[in-house]
C-alpha cells in the first residue's frame, strides 16, 4: 500500500526534478517521498553532513564510500572536510550523479529497495559549513570473536583467530584536539566497534563534548557485554543513546555466534540499558545480523522489540559466505523466503508507531532484501557458459578472466561515465584484487583466490573491494577460507 500511494504522491513533484545517470525523475521523486523529503535537492546528506573515520585512520562520507579516501594522520581532519576529495563527491551528487562511489545505494534506488538505501540514515542531518555528524571507528579493540566479524573489527580475533599482529590505531591526542574545532557545530557523534566502552579514546573524546558540546546526542554500538562504573558515569554526564547487538534470543545459538559472550549476562545488560534508555528518554536500537543460523528467530525478534517498543534493524551480511543468506542455494533459499513471507502480525502486533516501523524494516528485509536475493540466487543455477561451459569450478586464471568480465558488466551497467572514468575505476579494483593474490601467496604458498570467489554476485564483490583495505581482506579470506 506504502509503495502504491509513494507511487501515487511522486508523480506531483517530479515535474521540476533533475534526473541523474541511471536514475530517472520518477525514482528520484519516488525515493524522496518514501524517505519523506519530497521536495529535498540532495539525494545523499552524507558527504555535506558527515565523516566516517575507521580504524586505519581512512575518512569517507559513509562506509560504502572508502575507495580512495583521505585519511588521518597523513591531512588533518579539516583538510579532508574541507579537500577535493569530499567537494568532487559533493558535486556529483548534487547532479544525482550517485556513480563516483555510490553504487550500493544506486543499485538499491534502481531496484526499488528504498528502506535499504544507506544515504537515508543520514538524512536527519543538517547541511551545514561543518559536519553535522561523525562515526567513528577508533580501534578494533574486541573482547568478542563473532563468527561473522574479522580482524579489522576485533582484537580477540586478529590474535587468535587471526593470528595477526595488533592493529595499531592512528589516532592520538592530537586527533581528539582536532576534534575541539568540529564538536561545537555537531548534532550527534557515533562510536563503532570494536566495542566502544573498552576504548581509551572514546573517553577522552567523551570528556571534550562534556566541556564542549555536553547536550550533542552520542549514539554508541555496543556488544551488550560491558556495563562498568566508567560506563554507568558517563551514561548519566552525557546524552548516551545505544544501538544494542543481539543476533539470537537462544542461548545455545547466541553463544555459537557471539563467542566468549555469555547470554544470561548480557540479557541482564541489555535489561539495563533498556531502563536506562527508558528512564532518560533516550533511545535504543537492537541491531540483528540474519544469518544462516538464526534466519528463523526474526519474526521473533520484531515481537521482542516491539515488546520493549524499542526500534530494531537488520544488518546485512556478505562474508563470510557460508554464514550469509545471500549465497544460499536456490532451493535454500526459496524456503527461507517462504517462511519468512508467511508469518503475519495481528493488529495487535502493529498497534503502535514503533510496532508498525519495526514490522517495515522486516517486510523490507524479506520482501525486498531477500526476494532479490532469491532471483540473483535462481540465476546462479545456470551453468557457466562460452568458454567455460560445462566447467563449474574454474582454475584461477579462468577464474580471474570470469571476475573481470563481470566486474567489467556490472560497471557497464550501473556507470554511465567516461571510458576513461570507468577504465581506472575498475584497474583500482583489479590492482586491489592482484594485492590480495599477491599477499596470500606471500604468506600462505599458492592460493587460488580468484577460483574462491568468482561466484561473489558483482555488486556484493564490487560493495566489499570499495569498502576494505587490503590488509583486512587477506586476513578475511584467511580466516574464512584457509581455515585449518
Amino acid at each position: 500500500m506504502n509503495k502504491t500511494i509513494n507511487k501515487l504522491l511522486s508523480k506531483v513533484f517530479v515535474t521540476d526534478r533533475k534526473s541523474g545517470p541511471g536514475l530517472s525523475k520518477e525514482t528520484i521523486a519516488e525515493y524522496n517521498i518514501a524517505r519523506g523529503k519530497p521536495t529535498s535537492g540532495h539525494i545523499c546528506h552524507a558527504p555535506f553532513t558527515n565523516m566516517y573515520f575507521n580504524v586505519h585512520g581512512d575518512c569517507a562520507p559513509c562506509w560504502l564510500t572508502f575507495l580512495d579516501p583521505d585519511s588521518y594522520p597523513q591531512k588533518s581532519v579539516r583538510d579532508i572536510w574541507f579537500g577535493e576529495r569530499y567537494q568532487s563527491l559533493r558535486r556529483h551528487l548534487l547532479d544525482y550523479d550517485l556513480r563516483h562511489k555510490c553504487n550500493t545505494c544506486l543499485k538499491n534506488l534502481q531496484g526499488g529497495n528504498y528502506t535499504s538505501v544507506l544515504a537515508r540514515a543520514y538524512d536527519i542531518n543538517p547541511v551545514q559549513d561543518y559536519p553535522s555528524m561523525l562515526e567513528l571507528e577508533l580501534e578494533n579493540t574486541c573482547n568478542l570473536e563473532c563468527v561473522m566479524c574479522i580482524g579489522e573489527l576485533s582484537s580477540a580475533i586478529r590474535k587468535n583467530r587471526e593470528k595477526l599482529p595488533a592493529l595499531k590505531s592512528p589516532y592520538d591526542q592530537a586527533f581528539v584536539d582536532q576534534l575541539e574545532e568540529f564538536i561545537p557545530h555537531l548534532r550527534e557523534l557515533r562510536f563503532n566497534g570494536g566495542e566502544p566502552f573498552l576504548i581509551n579514546w572514546v573517553y577522552r573524546i567523551f570528556e571534550k563534548v562534556e566541556k564542549l558540546n555536553p547536550s550533542l546526542k552520542i549514539v554508541v554500538a555496543t556488544n551488550g557485554t560491558v556495563v562498568n562504573y566508567k560506563v554507568k558515569e558517563w551514561l548519566d554526564k552525557l546524552n548516551i543513546h545505544i544501538n544494542f547487538s543481539l543476533d539470537s534470543l537462544t542461548p545455545e545459538i547466541y553463544e555459537g555466534i557471539r563467542v566468549n559472550a555469555h547470554y544470561d549476562r548480557v540479557m541482564e545488560n541489555f535489561r539495563f540499558f533498556h531502563e536506562y534508555t527508558r528512564t532518560h528518554r533516550r533511545t535504543m536500537c537492537l541491531m540483528v545480523n540474519p544469518m544462516r543460523n538464526n534466519w528463523h528467530e526474526m519474526p521473533e525478534f520484531i515481537r521482542f522489540v516491539n515488546k520493549h517498543n524499542i526500534n530494531i534493524w537488520f544488518n546485512t551480511i556478505q562474508r563470510p559466505e557460508e554464514l550469509s543468506i545471500w549465497a544460499l542455494p536456490y532451493d535454500e533459499l526459496r524456503r527461507v523466503y517462504h517462511t519468512l513471507s508467511s508469518v503475519v502480525y495481528t493488529p495487535e502486533e502493529r498497534s503502535s508507531p514503533i510496532s508498525g516501523y519495526n514490522i517495515s524494516i522486516y517486510n523490507n528485509l524479506v520482501k525486498v532484501q531477500i526476494k532479490n536475493w532469491l532471483e540473483e540466487a535462481e540465476g546462479r543455477t545456470a551453468p557457466v557458459t562460452g568458454d567455460h561451459e560445462g566447467t563449474s569450478l574454474p582454475d584461477n586464471d579462468n577464474a580471474k578472466a570470469i571476475i573481470e568480465k563481470n566486474l567489467s558488466d556490472y560497471a557497464l551497467g550501473q556507470f554511465k561515465d567516461s571510458i576513461e572514468q570507468r577504465s581506472r575505476r575498475l584497474t583500482l579494483l583489479m590492482q586491489k584484487i592482484e594485492k590480495i593474490q599477491s599477499e596470500l601467496n606471500e604468506r600462505n604458498g599458492a592460493v587460488d583466490f580468484y577460483a574462491a570467489i568468482y561466484q561473489t554476485p558483482a555488486d556484493v564483490l564490487y560493495s566489499r573491494l570499495e569498502g576494505r583495505s587490503v590488509q583486512d581482506l587477506v586476513a578475511e579470506f584467511e580466516s574464512h577460507f584457509l581455515r585449518v
